[in-house]
């Protein structure tokens, strides 16, 4: 059980950057969205950028509050975050979208996995005064949908899709999806992949995307596979020690011991980490 936090992008409407609120709420400081813009996470300024968490075992970075008020569900489908938008930054391909989040509260869902991971506490999640919308619609018509949040993270409630409200709106999930680059930068048993790593911090959470869309076809999404080392300057790093430096970092298929095997969880046919690498300051 635990997280990551990372640090990067941005709300666009339109043209512009929207500030990251900080005073959630009816009478905060959340952007308020004027019906018409564009929609969409991009890269961002080095004052505006989101705050991510990334809970281990989990191919998915989510918001940490909600960017965006004043928007319905109507607005983010035909922005496209129901059936996800591919987005770029820091040369990675991420898909965009709204979290699962059930239609009842024992039924299982994105959301509860994710807080059952990480925690359910509001410094985290800032749901004491806001909600968000989810992708779940409670009939096939989507005149309503599910909200989650106030008073508590897995609080949910059936609104009106066309309903908008100050402080209930956007909280974005990206679905990491390798490198931009098509080039492969290592070898893995003969097979060619690009390895990078989630952009935002100073820790190292590699992802591995095959040149040959293949090789991950048959695995389903979710599936945890142990393989492959991660070495600093050719030497094996043991998944919970920390690194010095990034640009020595690698993938190996050389074998050191069952012990620096990395955990890697498959999804949108890319190898994610299960958990990042600390970098020793």
């Amino acid at each position: 059980m635990g997280y990551k936090l990372f640090n990067f992008g941005a709300l666009w409407l339109n043209d512009d950057i929207q500030h990251v609120p900080v005073q959630l709420g009816k009478d905060g400081d959340i952007p308020q969205y004027d019906n018409k813009s564009s929609i969409f996470i991009g890269a961002g300024s080095q004052t505006e950028t989101i705050v991510w968490v990334k809970p281990d075992d989990i191919n998915l970075l989510i918001a940490d509050r909600i960017l965006l008020g004043n928007v319905s569900w109507v607005d983010l489908e035909k922005n496209g975050f129901v059936k996800g938008r591919e987005t770029i930054i820091h040369g990675q391909r991420f898909r965009c979208r709204l979290l699962r989040v059930g239609l009842k509260n024992d039924e299982p869902n994105e959301w509860d996995s994710i807080l059952d991971e990480t925690c359910d506490a509001n410094f985290l999640w800032h749901c004491k005064r806001t909600a968000f919308w989810g992708i779940d619609t409670s009939d096939g018509q989507k005149s309503r949908s599910v909200i989650c949040g106030f008073p508590s993270t897995r609080c949910r409630y059936n609104l009106y899709a066309k309903d908008r409200q100050k402080n209930i709106g956007l909280r974005p999930v990206l679905e990491p999806m390798g490198s931009f680059s098509d080039d492969d930068n290592c070898t893995l048993d003969g097979v060619g992949f690009r390895l990078s790593s989630i952009p935002g911090t100073d820790i190292f959470c590699p992802v591995l995307r095959p040149t040959l869309s293949t090789v991950f076809a048959d695995v389903p999404d979710g599936q945890k596979v142990k393989m492959y080392t991660i070495t600093e300057n050719g030497h094996p790093i043991h998944p919970n020690e920390m690194f010095k430096n990034a640009t020595n970092l690698t993938v190996t298929d050389r074998y050191f011991g069952d012990e620096y095997l990395v955990q890697w969880v498959i999804s949108n046919g890319v190898a994610v980490a299960s958990k990042p690498l600390l970098k020793n300051l």
